[in-house]
Parts: structure tokens; C-alpha cells; sequence
């Protein structure tokens, strides 16, 4: 087991705000998502209740809250998720931006409850993961299945 986030705090208490409010962030997250990288949009076709982007908006939660506490298996984690998503054809550099795009989300929920403290702490834990994202093996391969999916999504014929 690793060393506790030493900000675990100020992560927590960003979270418990949100929380306390009852806001569901995923609306927020995905949209934020779509703007930065649309060509991302047509992988949810599937996804048309949004329980898909719900369950992986409530583990990387878990993942961070884990991450910041004990890292039972947060540590290792991103770096299995990253390998495993690179096996669904989302590109390395996208997925590693996740978790920055979870944190606008929320700085933007929260408005004027966001403190420097939060975003200090933020910042730290955000360029922790990407130390963890850096160590995770490289695949390279686009799986049969995607590989006409992300021709078309290269050549822009998929919006949707």
C-alpha cells in the first residue's frame, strides 16, 4: 500500500460539497468532455439512458477517493484503465485528460465555494495520477472490432 495523498483532505471536502448539494456532476463532466474532444461523442452511441458515463463518473469518484486514501487499487488502476481503454480505441492523451475535465466540472458547479485550497490540491493530485497514467505499458493496437469505427472517426465521417 502507498503513502496517502498528503491534500486528501481539501479533495474530500471538494467532493462533500458537491455531495451536500445534491448535484449530479455527470451532465456537466460529459459535456465538458464532448467540447475538448468530440470526435469522443460517437464512442457513447450505445450509452442512451447515460448509464454508461454514470458508472464510469461514479468509479473514477471511487478511484480518487481511494487514490487520496488508502490506494487499495487506485494506484494501479489508472493504469489498468488506461490499457484497458486504449483496447476500446480512446487515445492515451484523451483518457489522461479525464480527470482535469472532472475537476473543471466541478470547480464549475461549486462557483464561488471553490477555494484556492481546493484547487491547490487539485493541481498536486492531478499531476500525481499522471505519474501513475506515464508507468502504464503502451498497447498500440486498435482492436478489429473498433478498428472501422476509428478510421471513420479519424477521417471525421462520425459526429454522432
Amino acid at each position: 500500500m502507498s503513502d496517502a495523498f498528503a491534500r486528501a483532505a481539501d479533495i474530500e471536502a471538494s467532493l462533500e460539497l458537491l455531495a451536500e448539494r445534491d448535484i449530479d456532476p455527470t451532465a456537466a463532466v460529459y459535456e465538458r468532455m464532448f467540447e475538448q474532444h468530440p470526435h469522443m461523442k460517437p464512442y457513447f452511441w450505445r450509452d442512451k439512458d447515460w448509464a454508461i458515463r454514470g458508472e464510469m463518473l461514479s468509479r473514477t469518484f471511487a478511484a480518487i477517493l481511494d487514490f487520496v486514501g488508502e490506494r487499495r487499487y487506485a494506484d494501479v488502476m489508472i493504469g489498468t484503465e488506461m490499457v484497458t481503454h486504449e483496447g476500446y480505441d480512446v487515445p492515451r492523451e484523451v483518457f489522461s485528460t479525464f480527470f482535469a475535465i472532472v475537476r473543471d466540472a466541478l470547480r464549475d458547479l461549486l462557483g464561488g465555494d471553490w477555494t484556492p485550497a481546493f484547487e491547490s490540491a487539485w493541481a498536486e493530485l492531478l499531476a500525481e495520477i499522471e505519474s501513475f497514467g506515464q508507468k502504464a505499458p503502451q498497447t498500440g493496437a486498435i482492436s478489429p472490432f473498433h478498428a472501422e469505427r476509428v478510421a471513420k472517426f479519424q477521417r471525421g465521417e462520425m459526429t454522432d
